[in-house]
Parts: structure tokens; C-alpha cells; sequence
């Protein structure tokens, strides 16, 4: 009799549960769900959708649908349900319905973790995926301006924030890709000058992609790895002259694929979202493409590529790395030479004043005679490093051809660097070959007093070039050496100090504009101390 009893007491829980599966999944619910939580009270045996006091957790379930096919063959091996005279029978009901339903692993819907970009969220299928995540750098210079150096022509001491972003990126959809990044102190406080990235990308031609919005155009190695990873605090004078100053990130479209050895991408990008007081905008506002209610317009546009190759790969402590890159690019002079494009070189990280500066290379319509109008310039560049171990080298080389009226072939102009670095820790540079440039670099050991951990430290030493006197250019001729010391405390918060000498500073005397102060400063040759706290999150 016990065990009559045990029996039933078994078969009212049974049914209790079964039944309670069904009404929760399929009454009073809005939409459709597809997983849910059950709780059981301990004394009382009632299901619950939701946790409490005396309440156990007794699995997830999954509303699982069967195709018609397979309902309809079923049913024809069965007893229905009225013949049997069970139509009314809840707990058969109940029964049949949770069979239908199967547990689930919890927890395993959804993933979190600290990643390479941040805060990492993604379903368990990999369908979808966010990272939220950002950095701030923030540096400070010291100069040693010489003797006799009015005070007008001298580099200035200080500290600034010299980036503050903040980022978003993702997987939507299992092939769509997404980025998303704001710069708080870039640009001059425009609605959208802040605006770094932000594309999206279709991957499901693998390798092949396509990516649509604005993102870095694909020019030079130094400007393809991300600010983060670089090994001085301010990239070489030919690449902030020839890229960075000319604003990398543009709106347009690009094609681009890799494999184990080669990355190749082509662009075509006109000019970027808000303008954000970057002489090579030309767009017929000073806002740009943020300005919803006056007159904008794209009138630049051009076409960039990079092809790149490892020749040599024996993981991060071998590799040989080679690429070239080329572009052109059309410029809108509907401004007149009013606020004509221009190329220019800063010698501090926190005083950016610029010491070489073409000028406008549009003369105002008031010029007479040989009054020059720049309708396009076309840029060249190659580049190689290598890795052994903890030793590495990089340089690059890179023309600009300048084409309009009273422009010839006598005007170009041109830089390079090269740089060595060498890890004391015994750590390598980190490359990603997707991307064909330099990664984050993970010490061998962090930072840990207790431990006793030092983290990774580098030296480093670079030479730069960069010459923009030509037949009908005076923008300067400037030669600086750099020495690095970097400590990376961990993966994300790094310190750096850098120690720059200009050894050459000449301006030509041909005739055209001149640019102050970059004349005024002409001549000198300052040493210049800079330092940078970085943390990422």
C-alpha cells in the first residue's frame, strides 16, 4: 500500500511538472520563447517560472517545434487521443508536451569575458557578438628649445590627453561585422569630428570581405597598426605628414582578402564624416558630411590599396614582412584656394605646432600668373620589417606626387624612417597576419611586486626624413632622431618615454608661400623629451 502511495505521489509531481511546462511555454506568453527557467517548491511540489525562497532549480527547457512531415507520420502510429477517452486527461496532455520539450545547458546561452577589445558578449551559436571597450592615452613634453630662441619660435611644455576613445564592435548575424569608435579630444569639436570608425563588413565570401563606411584607408604599415601597439609615441614625419595629417579615416567602400602569407585590400573613399579641421577636407562646408541642414558635399575622392607578404614565417619570434601600397586621389577646389589642401609635420606630441607645412598648394584666385591649383596627388609607398626573437626592424619609404596647373614632375615630395627595437624581457612583436601589421604585445610575465613579475621592457631607436621643398612647394625639410623606452606592465596599461633630436630644419626660398611659424622655427634644433601613460579597458 506504501508503495501505492509512493507511486501516485510520484505520478502528481510527474503531472504537476508536465503540466506546468506547457502553460508557461504556450499561455499568456507574448511571442514565442524558446528556453525558460523552472523552479520547484520544496514543500509543496509547485512549478514556478521564476526563483524564490524554497524554490530548486530543475532545468531549462527548449520549446522544441517538429516539422508537419513528422507530426503527421507520428500521429499515424499512435492511439488518438479520443479513442483512447484520455481528451480530457491534463497530465497526458502535459506529458506529450514535455516530451517535446528538452533542457538546455544553463548558462551556456549567453558567454562573457574580458577579450582583445574589451568586454566580450556572445551567444553560444557565435551568431552574435559586442565588445565594449576603450583607452586613454595621456602625454606630457619637455623640450630643450637652445639659446637664443625667442619665445614665439619655441616648442611649448605641457601635458594633454592625446586620445580618449571609446569603442563598440561585433559579429550581427553569424556574417556581418561592425565597428564603432569615438575620439573625445579629436578634431576641433565639431558635431562628428570625433568620429573614427565606423563601417560594417560582410565576411561571407571568406577570406574575401566587403566593408562599407568609414574606416582607416590602407596605406603604409606604421598607419595600419593601430595606435595602441605602436613603438614610439608619435608615428614617423613622412606618415604624419603624408597620412595622418591628411585624416586616414574616410567614408567609402573596400574590398579586401588574406591568407597564411599575403593580405590585399583596395579602397575607394571620398572625404570623411564632419570635417574636424583637417586641411585635406575640402567639402564645401567646414562641417562636411554633418551638416544635415546647409550644403555639403564629397567632391574629393580617391582610390587606395595595399598588397603585403611573408616571404618568412616562423611564428612571432621569425618573420619577414613586405608591402607596398598606392593611391590617388582627386581634390574639390570649389573653396578657391580659400582653404586649400595642404601637408604638414608636427615635431612634439603635446606642442603640435606644425615645423614643415606646404601651405595651401591651391594659390587664392588673386594670385596672378603663375598662380598654382592642385587637382590631384598620388602617393607610393613600400615598406619591410622583420623579427628575430626579441630583435626587430622596420622602415618605410613613401613619395607624394603633387599634379595641376604649374605643378610638374619636379614636384614631389618625399620621406622615410627606419627603426630597430629590442626587447630586454626577451619577449617578440606580435603581428596579425589578417591585417598584415603589429599586434598587442602580451609579456612574457606582467607586472607583480609580489610576485615579482617585471613586465616586458623595449628599446628602441628611429631616424625620419621627410622633404617637401620642391620646384613649387616650400614646405620644409626636417631630419629627426628618436630613442624609446617602453614598459608594458601588462597587456594593457603601458608607460612610455621617448628622447627626439631634430637634427635638420631648412626651408626653400623659391618663390612661393610661406608658412608661419614653420618659417619662424626654421633653422632650430631642439631636443625633445615625451612621455605617455596608456591604459585600455
Amino acid at each position: 500500500m506504501d508503495e501505492g502511495i509512493a507511486a501516485k505521489s510520484r505520478y502528481m509531481r510527474f503531472a504537476k511538472l508536465a503540466l506546468a511546462v506547457p502553460v508557461v511555454l504556450y499561455a499568456g506568453v507574448p511571442g514565442e520563447i524558446f528556453a525558460l527557467n523552472l523552479y520547484m517548491d520544496n514543500k509543496t511540489a509547485q512549478i514556478y517560472a521564476k526563483p524564490g525562497p524554497g524554490r530548486q532549480f530543475i532545468g531549462a527547457f527548449e520549446k522544441i517545434e517538429e516539422a508537419p512531415d513528422q507530426a503527421m507520420a507520428a500521429s499515424k502510429h499512435q492511439p488518438h487521443p479520443v479513442a483512447e477517452g484520455r481528451s480530457d486527461s491534463p497530465a497526458l496532455q502535459a506529458a506529450e508536451a514535455a516530451q517535446k520539450a528538452r533542457p538546455v545547458e544553463a548558462g551556456k546561452s549567453v558567454q562573457t569575458r574580458l577579450g582583445e577589445q574589451g568586454l566580450e558578449i556572445e551567444s553560444s551559436n557565435g551568431d552574435f557578438k559586442m565588445n565594449i571597450g576603450g583607452d586613454v592615452q595621456l602625454d606630457a613634453q619637455l623640450n630643450d628649445n637652445g639659446e637664443g630662441i625667442p619665445q614665439s619660435a619655441q616648442l611649448n611644455d605641457g601635458m594633454g590627453a592625446r586620445r580618449t576613445r571609446v569603442h563598440t564592435q561585433g559579429k550581427l548575424s553569424r556574417d556581418f561585422n561592425y565597428r564603432f569608435e569615438y575620439d573625445f579630444v579629436r578634431g576641433s569639436g565639431t558635431g562628428a569630428a570625433g568620429i573614427t570608425d565606423a563601417w560594417v563588413e560582410y565576411s561571407g565570401w571568406q577570406p574575401a570581405s566587403i566593408t562599407f563606411g568609414q574606416f582607416r584607408e590602407p596605406f603604409s604599415l606604421e598607419s595600419l597598426t593601430n595606435y595602441k601597439y605602436l613603438t614610439f609615441i608619435e608615428r614617423s614625419a613622412p606618415n604624419n605628414a603624408f597620412v595622418e595629417f591628411a585624416n586616414p579615416f574616410l567614408m567609402g567602400i573596400s574590398a579586401q582578402t588574406s591568407g597564411e602569407n599575403y593580405t590585399v585590400r583596395g579602397a575607394f573613399q571620398a572625404e570623411p564624416i564632419g570635417n574636424g579641421n583637417f586641411a585635406n577636407n575640402t567639402s564645401l562646408t567646414s562641417n562636411g558630411n554633418a551638416n544635415r541642414n546647409g550644403q555639403s558635399g564629397n567632391s574629393s575622392y580617391g582610390f587606395t590599396g595595399r598588397a603585403t607578404f611573408l616571404p618568412l614565417y616562423d611564428g612571432n619570434t621569425g618573420l619577414l614582412h613586405i608591402g607596398a601600397s598606392g593611391s590617388y586621389r582627386n581634390v574639390n577646389n570649389t573653396s578657391n584656394g580659400v582653404a586649400a589642401m595642404s601637408f604638414a609635420n608636427w615635431a612634439g606630441n603635446v606642442d603640435r605646432t606644425n615645423w614643415a607645412n606646404t601651405g595651401g598648394l591651391t594659390d587664392p584666385v588673386s594670385m596672378a600668373g603663375n598662380r598654382r591649383v592642385l587637382e590631384s596627388f598620388s602617393r607610393l609607398g613600400v615598406e619591410v620589417a622583420g623579427v628575430y626573437g626579441p630583435f626587430s626592424l622596420q622602415a618605410e619609404y613613401m613619395r607624394t606626387g603633387l599634379g595641376g596647373q604649374n605643378y610638374d614632375s619636379r614636384d614631389h615630395l618625399d620621406g622615410y624612417y627606419a627603426y630597430a627595437s629590442y626587447f630586454l624581457t626577451g619577449e617578440s612583436r606580435s603581428y596579425d597576419k589578417k591585417r598584415g601589421a603589429f599586434g598587442r604585445l602580451n609579456p612574457g610575465r606582467n607586472f607583480d611586486l609580489k610576485n615579482g613579475g617585471p613586465g616586458a621592457w623595449e628599446l628602441a631607436i628611429r631616424f625620419d626624413s621627410l622633404d617637401m621643398n620642391t620646384a613649387h612647394v616650400s614646405g620644409g625639410f626636417m631630419q629627426t632622431g628618436t630613442l624609446a623606452l617602453n614598459w608594458y606592465l601588462n597587456p594593457y596599461f603601458r608607460l612610455m618615454a621617448d628622447y627626439a633630436h631634430v637634427f635638420t630644419n631648412q626651408h626653400s626660398d623659391n618663390g612661393f608661400t610661406k608658412v608661419m611659424p614653420a618659417l619662424a622655427t626654421a633653422g632650430q634644433h631642439p631636443g625633445i623629451f615625451t612621455a605617455r601613460a596608456q591604459v585600455e579597458w
